[in-house]
């Protein structure tokens, strides 16, 4: 009869603790979760950066995170940012992505802008002319037989729109299309002359390895003076700026 008492006592006892344990481990599981998944160190701003700053390595730490939270513009190497510029301000401990950075050969200068230069099919050289494309622009004086003067040279044409502002690409057949570059301000001087000086005309370089033609336009005279006063701009500026003697 004792026998019997302890074997059921011990199955009673075994059964609580079997019974225990699985609350046990069904509370640890629920409370802290099992990560098994394999986690990734990102780049984020240890600081905020500004933009239009260049990114320094003290500039940005790792966060760790699972893999599955990881963006495909989400970097993980700082060679992927160090010495880059970005196009937005970032909070110290955001994630800092690709798509807001500048390497530095895609920076301009301060006075840098981007113009279109309306182009037939003609002119742009039967559809020569392309997005990448190496170009010289030259003008033909109105009205004067002579040779073409270089206005501009190497020129790359970053895009070619068509009249919806769409990318041509390799589109052939649209009539009018509109070249974009990118130009400093005396090079747009340069251009805005020769526009009203004569008819632009271009040239494709073969590739893009070739040397730079020399430019020999020269503004005219009358371009540098006041249309109004018929004075010279430029000097009337000069004199502006000398100082007064004193004289008030």
């Amino acid at each position: 009869m004792n026998k019997r008492l302890v074997i059921k006592t011990a199955l009673i006892c075994t059964g609580v603790f079997v019974i225990l344990i699985s609350i046990a481990i069904f509370a640890f599981n629920t409370k802290y979760e099992l990560d098994t998944e394999k986690h990734i160190n990102v780049i984020v701003a240890s600081k905020d950066i500004l933009p239009g700053e260049i990114i320094k390595e003290t500039m940005v730490e790792y966060r760790t995170i699972k893999e599955s939270a990881v963006s495909p513009h989400m970097l993980t190497d700082p060679d992927q940012l160090i010495n880059a510029k970005t196009t937005v301000p970032v909070k110290s401990g955001d994630y800092i992505f690709s798509y807001n950075l500048l390497p530095p050969g895609s920076w301009q200068s301060s006075d840098a802008r981007t113009i279109v230069l309306p182009m037939a099919i003609d002119e742009r050289l039967a559809n020569l002319i392309k997005k990448g494309s190496v170009i010289n622009i030259k003008v033909l004086p109105a009205d004067v037989k002579t040779i073409p003067k270089l206005v501009l040279s190497h020129i790359t044409v970053s895009d070619v729109l068509d009249e919806n502002g769409l990318s041509l690409g390799d589109t052939i057949g649209s009539k009018k299309a509109y070249a974009v570059v990118t130009l400093k301000k005396e090079q747009r001087d340069r251009l805005y002359a020769a526009m009203q000086y004569g008819k632009l005309m271009y040239e494709l370089y073969c590739d893009s390895t070739q040397p730079p033609d020399v430019e020999d336009f020269v503004i005219p005279p009358e371009f540098s003076k006041n249309p109004l006063s018929g004075k010279d701009t430029m000097l009337e500026n000069q004199n502006n700026n000398k100082p007064d003697g004193g004289a008030n």
